[in-house]
């Protein structure tokens, strides 16, 4: 009489493992979103926007530097480029993009690039350096963007830095068809 029960039971154990493989299976395909460099950069205007330091701004173009101050108002417009970037972090965009993540013993970092996987993708690289500490919590140190915008003749490459609590750089690489690039870098310093 119990020997009809061994069979269901083996079936159920059986079928019941499956489904846990399965599950476990779906939990490691779930891909966690790279880290928003968009709010930390806001999070960083906002507390420009509430500080009273001395800002500079630094604009070359060619061999020409001309340095000026800036108002409070002035700071967030300069911001834009990084302001009007595609959030990577968002769940529409993520799976487009692979993550390494590496610690630099020597500079006790670590490094977390995001990678797009299509050559037309506006960010093509982002790179967060995050300094480790033993003895305190870790924090953002720097956040570079690779980024390209394409205007029907004309490209637009962006190298976007920033430089947590220090400044922040964008340099423009302006590429028209049968015309030289132009080289148009912008810094922006506070302390």
């Amino acid at each position: 009489m119990k020997n009809y029960l061994i069979v269901p039971v083996l079936t159920v154990t059986l079928l019941t493992a499956c489904k846990e493989k399965k599950d476990s299976k779906k939990e490691e395909e779930l891909k966690e979103p790279p880290i928003s460099a968009l709010s930390i950069i806001k999070g960083q205007l906002n507390h420009l926007d509430t500080s009273i330091y001395e800002v500079k701004k630094f604009e070359t173009t060619g061999n020409v530097t001309d340095s000026t101050y800036l108002k409070q108002g002035e700071i967030r417009s300069l911001a834009e480029p990084f302001l009007s970037l595609p959030e990577i972090a968002d769940e529409k965009y993520y799976e487009k993009y692979t993550e390494d993540r590496l610690i630099d013993v020597q500079q006790n970092t670590l490094n977390i690039t995001s990678i797009s996987k299509s050559d037309t993708a506006e960010v093509q690289k982002q790179i967060i350096i995050i300094s480790l500490s033993p003895t305190a919590n870790s924090t953002v140190q720097s956040i570079f963007i690779d980024r390209y915008i394409s205007k029907g003749d004309s490209t637009i490459e962006q190298k976007l830095f920033w430089e947590i609590d220090k400044y922040f750089s964008i340099g423009s690489i302006i590429e028209k068809v049968n015309q030289p690039e132009k080289i148009h870098t912008t810094k922006v310093t506070w302390q």
